[in-house]
């Protein structure tokens, strides 16, 4: 087949699949919003959703002590590490900023017009910068004030912005819940033109290790949503690890009270309703214990009738309804 024929036959091929293609593949045009911030306590972190895949991989960046940045519409990732790495060394955001556009060098073949950037410090010092092609987007723009930035593009109009400002100028709780109230009030203002895919919440803390929060949804019909519950669910975690604590420490009263927190934030999570089985049983709870253990067969009848065969189990030999779990 001549090599013209051919390439006109695969055009053609191309060109009737594409209808397809554009339905069955979100697009790929720039849409995110997203916060930074840090509080007095030295935690410092970043929300972000946007109809690209797995955003939370490359957007965010954050460190206790230090700070956190955004680098998005076409996202830098040398940004994070060198942007980090700047304010550790003194530099204020907005000289960050610069020092990183200065030596952008076109990564990734687009320029620093195509940059959105939001920046904290832990000292409260915040910048943004939107470049031009980023700021064509349908909307765009960004917000920053006193130990907070807020940015976006490819949104459905300013109240996206202000309605995350407010929500967590005026929100309590810890930082990462601000994060995320804020991203959800983005979200339900309008959030992005061009649909939803991905979203993440990242948070350092002077603590570390199992203090941190990285949680992320690469890929979603409802990222925010979704988002919100694995935050959920690591407080539930939180929650049932401070129960287990204070068994040990006799305050089975506030344990009591922590156990169920974690029952009520762990949206169906198994391994908190199997934790909480063992922690009633151990406080001599034992009505409580066949409330849990009946909960966790259900979502998960394997594991469950594994866990019952547990020698912690045995006050509960001769109940009626743990002898119908082994038939």
């Amino acid at each position: 087949m001549p090599f013209k024929v051919a390439k006109a036959r695969l055009a053609a091929y191309v060109l009737r699949l594409s209808g397809v293609v554009l339905l069955a593949v979100p697009s790929l045009a720039s849409a995110t919003f997203s916060i930074v911030a840090c509080d007095r306590n030295g935690n410092c972190g970043a929300a972000v959703a946007t109809n690209n895949l797995a955003v939370g991989a490359s957007v965010p960046y954050a460190q206790a002590h230090v700070g956190a940045l955004v680098s998005q519409f076409e996202t830098n990732p040398t940004y994070g590490p060198k942007g980090l790495a700047l304010l550790a060394s003194g530099q204020s955001p907005d000289a960050a900023i610069r020092i990183l556009l200065d030596g952008d060098n076109n990564f990734d073949n687009s320029g620093i017009t195509a940059r959105q950037i939001g920046m904290v410090d832990a000292r409260g010092r915040s910048a943004t910068y939107t470049g031009a092609e980023a700021l064509s987007s349908a909307w765009a723009g960004a917000e920053h004030g006193d130990g907070f930035s807020i940015q976006g593009n490819g949104l459905a109009g300013e109240q996206v912005l202000s309605s995350m400002k407010r929500v967590f100028l005026s929100s309590t709780g810890t930082l990462a819940e601000r994060l995320m109230a804020s991203l959800e009030a983005g979200e339900k203002a309008g959030g992005q033109t061009t649909g939803r895919l991905s979203a993440a919440l990242l948070l350092k803390t002077p603590e570390g290790a199992w203090q941190d929060i990285d949680l992320r949804i690469d890929s979603a019909a409802e990222p925010v949503r979704d988002l919100r519950r694995l935050l959920e669910q690591h407080y539930a975690l939180q929650a049932i690890l401070r129960a287990e604590r204070q068994v040990r420490k006799g305050a089975i009263s506030d344990a009591r009270t922590s156990i169920s927190e974690a029952l009520h934030r762990c949206h169906g999570w198994d391994r908190i309703w199997r934790r909480a089985a063992r922690l009633a049983m151990t406080m001599g709870d034992t009505d409580r214990a066949l409330d849990y253990l009946s909960v966790f067969l259900a979502i998960n009848p394997v594991w469950g009738r594994m866990e019952i065969r547990d020698s912690i189990y045995q006050p509960l030999r001769t109940n009626a309804l743990f002898k119908s779990w082994n038939n």
